[in-house]
């Protein structure tokens, strides 16, 4: 293993189990990673603490809205982004008088305006991770691992251009390494069930799916001779083998929607299963779906959201997130 990368390996798998601190920490660097390519121009890599707060906001979130999974050992008194989270997430369900759990990824706090209550979330969590978490990460058994430096004043996070690349590599084996540790510290903290699942957000036995049938009329569009092709392989697919499947599996998103469903063959779908797509899928899908946008009436409520999945980018974010 690399000696930069076997660095953060002992880092994440011999942290205390005080709380999940670290591991949002963890996990946000190593997201704001996939977005540094290899052409970068500059030799040393800088993330914000704003987007690294997003982040941990995001998945605090996602795991306390569905599950209020306990983030800590001490009960009685839950750690700081957790209360924060938890107190945005009350605020949101006020505002919308309802407390169906939504994703944090779907969520426009701009257009139900709660813009200040977002951004004073991410400022408090700021000034968290400001004090106690991001010099504490590098921190074990008495010794600092320089994986990164900090400027906790201007609120920044520097890497080497190499080493950022390097976090983008492993990100696989990082983001299942931090999901790990998280996992055993959350067994630790909660009598739920199914803890491995919950922190990947998957809970399949309480979510209905439902019949994709109405679909295929927006999907048909793209086949204007009538020939359906398989998303994957390109072939002409006939009525009695044609499936629609999720691009990004059902079971990390729990919704059926336009902007990640594709023709394909049933036993290619049936293959496929529940694996992440590739990149390069991501990329086909997202060309396609600029293509559908054009051929929909615009004045239905199925072009709005397929118009504002292609604005927000919903694509790609949620792909990179569910790799975590």
């Amino acid at each position: 293993m690399n000696d930069y990368v076997n660095q953060w390996h002992k880092l994440i798998l011999n942290c205390s189990f005080d709380n999940t601190y670290k591991m949002v920490w963890g996990k946000a660097l190593v997201e704001l990673s996939l977005n540094v390519s290899d052409d970068y121009e500059n030799d040393i890599v800088v993330f914000k603490f704003k987007d690294i707060a997003e982040l941990c906001l995001k998945y605090y979130w996602n795991q306390i809205i569905y599950f209020n999974l306990i983030q800590s050992a001490n009960i009685k008194k839950p750690p700081e982004i957790v209360g924060i989270t938890k107190q945005l997430i009350n605020v949101y369900f006020e505002k919308r008088d309802s407390v169906q759990p939504v994703r944090f990824e779907k969520i426009d706090f701009d257009s139900i305006g709660l813009t200040n209550n977002y951004f004073t979330s991410v400022k408090k969590i700021i000034k968290t991770l400001k004090q106690d978490v991001c010099w504490r990460f590098m921190n074990l058994n008495g010794n600092t691992y320089e994986i990164y430096q900090l400027n906790r004043v201007e609120g920044k996070v520097y890497f080497t251009k190499q080493n950022a690349i390097l976090l983008k590599i492993h990100n696989d084996y990082l983001f299942t390494l931090i999901n790990y540790r998280w996992t055993q510290m959350l067994e630790g903290f909660n009598y739920s069930p199914r803890i491995s699942r919950k922190v990947r957000a998957i809970d399949e036995d309480k979510i209905r799916r439902s019949s994709l049938k109405k679909f295929h009329k927006y999907i048909d569009l793209l086949f204007k001779d009538g020939i359906r092709k398989c998303f994957y392989c390109g072939e002409t697919i006939i009525e009695k083998d044609l499936s629609v499947d999720h691009v990004i599996p059902w079971s990390y998103m729990f919704s059926d929607d336009l902007w990640n469903l594709v023709y394909c063959h049933k036993g290619e779908n049936s293959e496929k299963s529940n694996r992440m797509p590739l990149e390069n899928d991501i990329l086909r899908l997202e060309e396609r779906n600029k293509v559908l946008l054009q051929e929909i009436d615009n004045n239905t409520k199925d072009f709005d959201l397929l118009q504002i999945a292609i604005e927000k980018d919903y694509l790609k974010q949620f792909w990179i997130s569910f790799k975590g």
